[in-house]
């Protein structure tokens, strides 16, 4: 496995903790408007992270 694919894995699985973390905290939530975009936010995370990842781990493995 090279670094770019370590790097998406590691953001996919940081986006799955952060999604049930925004998830558990709209749950608390009462405005639908706040609930609706936390939501929104941590589906987001699982494109931006592993993007992220794959571009920044082989950085600073040195690749």
């Amino acid at each position: 496995m090279n670094a770019n694919l370590i790097g998406a894995l590691v953001g996919g699985v940081v986006a799955a903790a952060d999604f049930a973390l925004l998830r558990l905290l709209a749950s608390r939530v009462e405005l639908d408007e706040t609930k609706r975009v936390l939501n929104i936010t941590g589906l987001s995370q699982f494109v931006l992270l592993p993007i992220v990842g794959w571009f920044v781990v082989p950085l600073f493995a040195g690749e």
